[in-house]
């Protein structure tokens, strides 16, 4: 994500926050429709089928703008349920049907869903493009009744703000949208919400009577902030909050190529966390022991015996042997791992267990540190 993109994305809602919510653009309706709507439905779904067209054409009215506009999906249902009442129903409680979060599970009955109107409008509307169901309607049938566990798409201003953020997975075009992959980013972005203290606080003014609400009713208490998302999407784009925000707009082949480049650099990033850990252990290691001891203490070789410690580094230690009077260097990290020279302090050998994997490969984690360092350093304008 970049994150620098995304601050004025945040920054641009908080400042036009006054105006998107006063009584001329009233988008906090969204919150009052997702706190109305699983009521509504509800309601209709378990009506008799003699009256539930009518609920559903009430659950249908509560949602405004939101699905029906240019194409009229919800009323084309609404319009099915008066020929077949009891499938319309039960489309929507497989819809409902608890999945445990199970995003493959979800595309299946969107799927479904989408392929039972199919059947139903070349039966009773064949010419009718109007009534035909789509992404956005099905994920908002969804999105209205579940808030928290559902996210609400909308193509145009989705991918603009995939562009905005950099975010350039692919989830798909028309309705076969994948909904792991545009889960991803809403989840991303979420998260980032969640961690910015300005935002939240502008957001929880429609609750605590700071913003004057001109139309009343209840509000969705949005707890996971998945309605706030939406807004700021919607928001973004509709208010030409983008403007000020300097983006590209990728085509699909340059978007895959920007991708490959993003996910290289992500697995060279934790090649690297990898290396800088294994080397911050190394330094752990070998300052232990370098500390343990000092220039004049006794220690026993394996080969030459005892001796004192001459000098003493991170890369090596000077030992004159007592029974020879020579004076040998050796390598400190390989001599400790292997048991070559023994240090007569507290814990020595459950030490030497502890880092003996780092200590035996200390050569080879300097170089992979400074290798992997190199080869991130052309990927990091894509992390």
């Amino acid at each position: 994500m970049n994150t620098n993109n995304m601050d004025q994305v945040i920054a641009k809602y908080i400042d036009n926050f006054a105006m998107i919510n006063d009584d001329e653009h009233y988008e906090y309706y969204k919150w009052q429709i997702c706190y109305d709507f699983p009521r509504l439905m509800d309601f209709a779904l378990n009506s008799p089928d003699e009256s539930f067209p009518k609920a559903l054409y009430e659950v249908k009215k509560r949602t405004e703008n939101i699905i029906d506009s240019f194409t009229q999906p919800f009323y084309g249902l609404v319009r099915l349920a008066e020929e077949e009442p009891a499938t319309v129903r039960q489309m929507f409680l497989d819809l409902y049907e608890p999945d445990n979060g199970d995003l493959q599970i979800q595309m299946k009955r969107i799927e479904n869903f989408i392929n039972k109107s199919n059947e139903l409008l070349e039966k009773y509307h064949p010419d009718s493009f109007l009534y035909k169901q789509n992404a956005h309607a099905v994920s908002s049938y969804l999105f209205l009744y579940d808030p928290e566990h559902h996210y609400l798409y909308k193509a145009t201003e989705c991918n603009t703000m995939a562009n905005c953020i950099e975010f350039y997975d692919s989830w798909g075009t028309g309705d076969n949208i994948k909904l792991d992959v545009f889960y991803r980013m809403c989840d991303e972005m979420i998260e980032y919400i969640q961690k910015c203290p300005a935002l939240l606080k502008t957001n929880a003014s429609r609750y605590d009577g700071s913003l004057s609400l001109s139309q009343k009713g209840e509000l969705h208490p949005d707890v996971n902030k998945h309605i706030l998302l939406f807004d700021m999407i919607y928001c973004s784009r509709v208010y030409s909050l983008f403007d000020a925000i300097s983006f590209n707009k990728p085509n699909n082949k340059e978007k895959k190529l920007l991708l490959e480049y993003k996910n290289k650099a992500k697995q060279l990033k934790e090649e690297y966390d990898i290396a800088t850990e294994r080397n911050r252990i190394l330094s752990e290691a070998i300052d232990f022991f370098s500390c343990a001891v000092e220039v004049g203490d006794c220690v026993k070789h394996k080969k030459y015996g005892e001796g004192i410690i001459k000098a003493i580094n991170g890369k090596y230690i000077h030992i004159k042997f007592s029974n020879t009077g020579e004076e040998k260097q050796f390598g400190l990290p390989i001599s400790i791992a292997n048991g070559i020279v023994e240090y007569d302090i507290p814990n020595f050998k459950e030490s030497v267990s502890r880092y003996k994997e780092v200590l035996i490969k200390a050569e080879s984690i300097s170089r992979m540190m400074d290798y992997a360092a190199k080869a991130l350093q052309q990927y990091q304008e894509y992390l």
